[in-house]
């Protein structure tokens, strides 16, 4: 239990964005049957959990 709440320390709140858009897609995808949506949610849970982007604003133009 204690790694799991060191885990969750680490996160940013960035991550914590992620997840909860994530979230929200699923819950949407799922509601209204878009199963289209579930593409972005699975790639937003996966950036959260794994947490993978832009790093030190490397996504700029």
């Amino acid at each position: 239990m204690n790694t799991v709440v060191n885990y969750f320390k680490k996160w940013t709140p960035m991550r914590y964005i992620r997840l909860a858009l994530a979230i929200l897609l699923t819950v949407q995808a799922l509601d209204a049957r878009l199963w289209v949506l579930l593409i972005p949610a699975a790639y937003l849970l996966i950036q959260a959990v794994f947490n993978f982007g832009c790093k030190n604003d490397s996504c700029r133009i």
